[in-house]
């Protein structure tokens, strides 16, 4: 595996690979082995001292790419199939553009994120991702607790594609088999597990479809993840919002009426 092939691979827009081509000639073999072990060691000093940088968002492209690169061999060693490694890393194309929308540059933003990628602690299976993590407080959900410490995997949805139910459905299966090992017991904080969702959406949508998937234990409307991913900015007057899809409509048409819309946590066992 190669920088070239990696591009490719996971289909990056060509402005970014330009960025990283523009850096693959900058940096040297040897500051890029140092760059790596900070990260490996200590990646708050790390994020830091690269934040000081003029351009750190495109730096961060490019040396996430070097990570992923670097991480094909391991699931080689591990026997992880190809197709798993591309749908995984593909998340470093997603956030790129998504940087590109915020910032207006082709980068990474989401450093934070994608340090579980590169350090084989996320995969995507099919449709979804899921990331093994011990709770670090304690579920009461169906009738059942789940200690602090339990080990589960987590459930993230990434951005990009539709959440069709036929395909959620085949990413648990893949996951059960995936993770050997380890109880088949998934939970999920997003804001498309926010129960008032059935508001402004119809009870065919495959945003509900989903939701249907889990027990949903708690909602917390602090969290105004929703208004983020769906108008892709936050803004105090929601009616500033944009209503360009019929979910942004009625998602604003709620805001103004007074409602909010938070973040939900769910459990399906």
């Amino acid at each position: 595996m190669d920088i070239k092939q990696f591009q490719y691979g996971i289909n990056l827009q060509a402005e970014a690979c330009q960025v990283i081509d523009r850096y693959a000639l900058q940096v040297s073999e040897e500051q890029y082995l140092a760059f790596k072990q900070q990260f490996l060691s200590d990646q708050t000093t790390f994020y830091e001292a690269i934040k000081q940088q003029s351009g750190y968002r495109q730096f961060l492209l490019y040396f996430f790419v070097r990570l992923a690169v670097d991480a094909y061999e391991e699931y080689k060693l591990r026997e992880i199939a190809d197709s798993v490694y591309w749908d995984t890393f593909s998340d470093i194309a997603i956030w790129c553009r998504t940087c590109e929308r915020n910032f207006g540059e082709s980068g990474i933003n989401e450093y934070g994120w994608l340090k579980e990628h590169v350090q084989l602690r996320l995969f995507k299976l099919g449709r979804l991702q899921f990331q093994p993590i011990a709770l670090d407080s304690s579920i009461e959900a169906e009738d059942r607790v789940l200690p602090e410490g339990q080990l589960v995997l987590n459930v993230h949805i990434p951005e990009g594609e539709p959440l069709d139910e036929q395909r959620v459905k085949q990413s648990f299966e893949q996951a059960r088999a995936f993770f050997r090992g380890i109880p088949p017991i998934f939970v999920c904080r997003s804001w498309l597990l926010d129960p008032k969702l059935t508001h402004i959406l119809k009870p065919e949508s495959n945003i509900i479809a989903f939701q249907k998937q889990f027990h949903i234990y708690a909602c917390d409307d602090s969290i105004r993840q929703a208004e983020e991913r769906i108008f892709n900015q936050l803004q105090d007057d929601p009616s500033l919002y944009s209503e360009q899809t019929s979910l942004q409509r009625s998602a604003k048409a709620y805001l103004l009426a007074g409602y909010k819309l938070g973040c939900g946590s769910g459990i399906k066992m």
